[in-house]
């Protein structure tokens, strides 16, 4: 990617995998950004604001491009915790625009959604980005918000593009542990340490589970095709996915296949089970002629997945798995 391209959230299964696809060229802040303090995440987001258009007028390029991957909001989630990701994503965009060099070259911003919490609800099978957004949790909802929020600040700058990317289930090495998410990562876990998995939904649920990345490669290649394509088109919404549905059965059986002992399951039901579908299907219509050579059978990112705890767990560096199973 010629532009000069930032990844805000690179910490992050999403963000890392993102920065991994534009390689060493990806530019970074001299400091992190404090996501802990209001007004820290306001000084240190002006501070790489102006380092970003700094470095922007240093150099020659396709302008700009930023891929906004931060959030650590799950579903479950509360209202407060999930609309401090919105008010960070509205301070970051106002600073923006504190920089006339940002808005005097071509923008492209990619903003990471999530296709189960803003399909949540919706009707039909497969969803597609015809459907109707009808989230059911408080995560899908900021979600929806996140976007729209994008949106609005952008149809006043004529300069600037955008790609949403609504996601299904990101899985992958390097997941955060700590975090209640990633069910492929938590059952891993759980057949290193040798504990039972405890699921909390039905085991025909269905999901679409999508390799990072694959994700992160795709992300690039979006954002890159969507600079080709403007200004004819300037605002893209796309559902990310790998079209290969797996129900929760599917992937016990897919690791009993892997382990060398019997992954067990308890199951169980869980509150937070009522703001999730029992079945997501996605079908994109966008960019149909989009590469599809590469990607990961969920089998491989399964034993991926697995082979980066065991390592882990053999240098004494894979935490116990908790006790709540992760959505």
């Amino acid at each position: 990617m010629s532009a000069l391209a930032w990844v805000v959230g690179r910490g992050g299964l999403l963000g890392s995998s993102v920065e991994r696809a534009l390689g060493p060229g990806a530019w970074r802040p001299e400091r992190p950004l404090a996501w802990s303090s209001r007004e820290g995440l306001a000084d240190s987001t002006a501070d790489a604001v102006r380092g970003f258009a700094a470095r922007l007028g240093a150099i020659s390029g396709d302008g700009w491009s930023l891929f906004w991957c931060a959030g650590a909001g799950v579903v479950g989630s509360s209202a407060a915790e999930l609309e401090s990701e919105n008010t960070s994503l509205r301070l970051f965009l106002d600073r923006l625009d504190t920089e006339p060099r940002l808005m005097d070259l071509p923008g492209r911003i990619f903003l990471a959604s999530s296709a189960g919490g803003v399909y949540g609800g919706s009707l039909g099978r497969p969803l597609t980005e015809d459907t109707t957004p009808r989230p059911i949790s408080d995560y899908g909802r900021a979600k929806l918000a996140q976007e729209e929020t994008l949106l609005s600040w952008a149809r006043g700058r004529p300069r600037v593009s955008t790609l949403v990317g609504r996601l299904a289930n990101l899985y992958g090495p390097g997941q955060r542990l700590d975090k209640p998410q990633g069910l492929i990562s938590h059952m891993s876990r759980c057949l290193i340490f040798g504990v039972p998995v405890h699921v909390y939904v039905p085991l025909d649920t269905i999901r679409d589970y999508l390799y990072a990345g694959d994700a992160g490669r795709r992300v690039v290649a979006g954002l890159e095709r969507l600079s080709r394509e403007a200004p004819e088109r300037r605002h893209v919404t796309k559902i990310y996915a790998s079209e290969r549905e797996t129900s929760v059965a599917g992937l016990i059986g897919a690791f009993r296949r892997l382990g060398k002992r019997q992954l067990r399951v308890v199951s169980g039901l869980h509150p937070v089970g009522t703001q999730q579908p029992a079945r997501l299907q996605f079908r994109s219509t966008v960019w149909r002629d989009e590469a599809v050579s590469g990607r990961t059978q969920l089998l491989e990112g399964v034993s991926r997945v697995h082979r980066h705890q065991l390592a882990l767990f053999q240098a004494g560096r894979l935490p116990a798995p908790p006790l709540r199973t992760p959505r």
